[in-house]
C-alpha cells in the first residue's frame, strides 16, 4: 500500500505507448464511442442528470484523493501542487460544467480538452509513476473523464462551439497564462510550462527553445482550435452529410 500511495516509487518507470498506456487510451476512446452510440438514451432527463453527477463526483473524489496524497506524503508545495496547469484546471472546470451545464465552460473545455488534455493523455508527464502507483490511475482517470465530459455535452446535450468561440477561448487562455505567469514568479513554479519545457516528451520539443516555444504554442493552439471548429462549420456539416449519404448508398 505504501508503494501504491507513497511518494517514493519502486518499480519500472512509466513508458510511453507501453501496453498499459495503450490500454487506457483504448478504454477512453471506446467509452467516447459508447457515449456517441448511446446518445439518445443518455438524453433522458434522469439518465442525463445521473450520468453528469456521477462523472462530476468521480472527478471531485479523484481531486480530493490527490490532495490527500499530498498531505499523507507531506509533499504539498505551492510551486507544483496548485491546480493551475491546464489539465488540472480543466478537471476543476469539468466538475462545474457537469453540474451547471454552463455553455462558457463548455467552450473553454472543448478547446482545452481536445488539444491540451488529449495531448497530455498521449504524452503523459507523470514523473515516471507506472501502473502500480496511485498517480498513474489518477492521471488517466481525471484526464479521460475531462474528454468524456466534453464529448458527452457535445454528443448528448448537443452543445456546439461557434466561430466566435475560437477568439473567445484564445483570449481567455492568454489571460489565464498571464495570471499563471505571476503565480510562477511568486511561487517559483513552472505552471503551464511557461518557464521551461516538461521533462517528458511533448510537442514543445519541436517548437524551439524558451521563450520561442511559447509563441509557437500560440500558433499551434490557434490552428488546433480552428481545426476543432471545422466539423461544426457550415462547410464541415455539409461534408459530414455528404459522407453519411455516401455510406448509406
Amino acid at each position: 500500500m505504501r508503494n501504491f500511495f507513497g511518494e517514493s516509487y519502486i518499480g519500472k518507470p512509466f513508458e510511453i505507448f507501453s501496453s498499459y498506456h495503450i490500454l487506457l487510451i483504448s478504454i477512453i476512446f471506446i467509452s467516447c464511442i459508447i457515449i456517441y452510440l448511446s446518445k439518445n438514451k443518455l438524453r433522458k432527463e434522469k439518465v442525463n442528470t445521473c450520468f453528469r453527477y456521477t462523472i462530476g463526483t468521480i472527478l471531485l473524489l479523484e481531486q480530493s484523493l490527490l490532495y490527500l496524497w499530498y498531505h499523507i506524503n507531506n509533499s504539498w508545495t505551492s510551486s507544483i501542487s496548485l491546480p493551475l496547469n491546464l489539465c488540472e484546471a480543466a478537471v476543476i472546470l469539468s466538475i462545474f460544467l457537469l453540474i451547471t451545464k454552463s455553455y462558457l465552460l463548455y467552450e473553454i473545455l472543448y478547446f482545452w480538452g481536445m488539444t491540451g488534455v488529449l495531448a497530455a493523455i498521449i504524452t503523459p508527464d507523470i514523473n515516471g509513476y507506472n501502473h502500480t502507483h496511485f498517480i498513474f490511475y489518477h492521471f488517466f482517470i481525471t484526464h479521460g473523464l475531462v474528454i468524456i465530459s466534453v464529448l458527452f455535452m457535445t454528443f448528448v446535450n448537443k452543445y456546439r462551439p461557434k466561430a466566435i468561440s475560437i477568439i473567445k477561448v484564445m483570449g481567455i487562455t492568454n489571460s489565464y497564462m498571464v495570471f499563471v505567469a505571476f503565480i510562477n514568479i511568486i511561487t517559483g513554479g513552472n505552471y503551464l510550462f511557461i518557464c521551461s519545457k516538461p521533462q517528458s516528451a511533448s510537442i514543445m520539443d519541436y517548437l524551439g527553445p524558451w521563450p520561442l516555444y511559447i509563441i509557437s504554442l500560440e500558433i499551434v493552439a490557434l490552428i488546433g482550435f480552428t481545426l476543432l471548429y471545422l466539423p461544426f462549420s457550415s462547410i464541415g456539416i455539409q461534408v459530414i452529410h455528404f459522407l453519411k449519404n455516401l455510406l448509406s448508398l
